[in-house]
């Protein structure tokens, strides 16, 4: 570190006079664009002190240096927070990508519930307040089978809120084989402990019987099953069946709670997902209540929905908290526009999710020569590529043992290429996120659509161009 150079870093107030800093910060925007050269002048001051080399800038050049840095985080503050990324990874449901696409249906419902007032909790027939969500729920009731539902805004927020509302005794009962993990650093158990409830874990990891449940009963308490989606057990495993544990709780008054996690109101066996039950199942093996995820299989928006017993759903709608956890128009709209699609039967068609689960190998190997067409010829020197049969993912916690046949088109050129191939292409407007491994650069189709393939082509073809123009740099 220079401690020269650090004297020579400009004030805020200098950089502020600095003309093309000056044009940024008129008026109302002085304020924020001062925090913005604090900020780059903290940056800048740590950058010097982490230097290795004794560099001796000038207060010029660094206040060149500073104000370029200004307007680079000026113009890149003024776009988007989030950049849009073309999914090429095979991973349909990819949680960091922000998980289901959304059918047209519901992006035009959507953006005509942000554009205009509407009537969220308005009754115009009876001239009186009305309650929020009730055509959604009604929906929902009717593809399901459910007397009542609600919806929140996420899966946990609807657990949390049924365990919360049910469990009088605050005890909530819960195989010890179904403590999952759901995703980053959030476990079960601490969202239950979050309740207020004694967690009472029953059997073992592996196995988890009537008589477990049996022994761990008291008055008031909620018995708890969790779909475990995002992995598998096999070997010497056992658990007490949905339908069996359903009858248990009845014979013994308590309350069932079953975490359905994807929330499946199709039928997908014919995509792979063969064994993999739809909401209407569920309910109708007879648990009091059932939760799930509005943006995973179900193919919608964020969101956590309730199903079951109406005096129960009931008792969710009225507690105090379920106001911190409700939902705003837009996503109303959109989860009204997704769930229209299942009751008018387009839903295999139109919904994203379920019309990539759908997809014939035949579809994607069409799909995978159309790209190579796209490109032909201009692959630069040693780059070889051909279409090659994979598997894909359902991704978002959800399927842990679903493989999908996909296709993918790879590439196999040197290694130090492959991955300043790829890096061109996720930091690219747009990003196209692709598979790297030992056996290239790969583009999955499966997790595509056919409007992505101009998109994907041309990023290949710029990440290309910058290759060669390296690769003469080099000689």
């Amino acid at each position: 570190m220079s401690e020269n150079a650090l004297r020579q870093l400009p004030s805020v107030g200098l950089l502020l006079e600095q003309p093309e800093i000056a044009a940024l910060a008129q008026g109302d925007a002085r304020s924020w664009v001062t925090r913005l050269v604090q900020r780059v002048v903290e940056a800048e001051r740590a950058r010097l002190r982490a230097a290795d080399d004794a560099t001796d800038a000038g207060r010029e050049d660094l206040t060149r240096r500073a104000v370029a840095a200004v307007r680079l985080e000026h113009e890149r503050i003024l776009r988007p927070s989030m950049r849009r990324v073309i999914n090429a990874t095979g991973i349909l449901v990819h949680t960091n990508l922000g998980r289901s696409l959304h059918p047209e249906r519901a992006i035009a419902w959507a953006a005509e519930a942000a554009r205009h007032n509407l009537d969220l909790e308005t009754d115009l027939d009876a001239n009186r307040r009305g309650h929020r969500g009730r055509g959604v729920e009604t929906k929902l009731s009717l593809l399901t089978g459910a007397a009542e539902a609600l919806v929140v805004n996420n899966n946990a927020a609807a657990l949390w809120l049924a365990i919360r509302a049910c469990a009088a005794a605050n005890r909530v009962v819960l195989s010890r084989g179904e403590i999952v993990a759901i995703g980053g650093s959030f476990r079960l158990d601490e969202i239950l402990r979050e309740t207020g409830c004694e967690l009472v874990e029953v059997g073992t990891t592996n196995r988890t019987r009537p008589q477990d449940y049996r022994e761990a009963l008291r008055p008031g308490a909620v018995v708890l099953k969790v779909h475990r989606s995002n992995f598998v057990q096999q070997g010497f495993v056992e658990e007490v069946p949905l339908r069996d544990l359903a009858d248990l709780c009845r014979d013994a008054g308590h309350v069932l709670v079953y975490d359905a996690g994807s929330g499946q109101l199709a039928d997908v066996a014919g995509a792979g997902l063969a064994g993999h039950r739809t909401l209407e199942q569920d309910l109708a093996d007879g648990p009091d209540l059932v939760t799930c995820s509005g943006d995973k299989l179900l193919g919608g928006v964020q969101a956590g929905l309730v199903l079951g017993r109406a005096d129960l759903v009931g008792r969710l709608r009225d507690h105090p908290l379920r106001r911190a956890l409700r939902v705003d128009k837009t996503t109303l709209a959109a989860l009204d526009g997704t769930l229209t699609l299942y009751l008018e039967g387009a839903h295999l068609r139109s919904v994203p999710t379920l019309a990539f689960l759908s997809r014939t190998e035949s579809e994607l190997e069409r799909m995978a020569h159309d790209l190579l067409a796209r490109l032909d010829g201009a692959a630069p020197a040693g780059w070889r590529a051909e279409v090659v049969a994979g598997l894909a993912q359902v991704g978002g916690g959800c399927s842990a043992d679903a493989a999908l046949p996909t296709r993918l088109v790879q590439w196999r050129a040197p290694r130090a290429e492959i991955e300043a191939c790829h890096r061109r292409l996720r930091t690219g407007d747009p990003a196209v996120l692709a598979r790297i491994g030992q056996e290239g650069l790969a583009v999955d189709l499966r997790s595509l659509r056919d409007d992505d393939l101009p998109l994907v082509a041309a990023a290949v073809r710029t990440a290309w161009e910058h290759l060669s123009g390296n690769r003469r740099e080099a000689t």
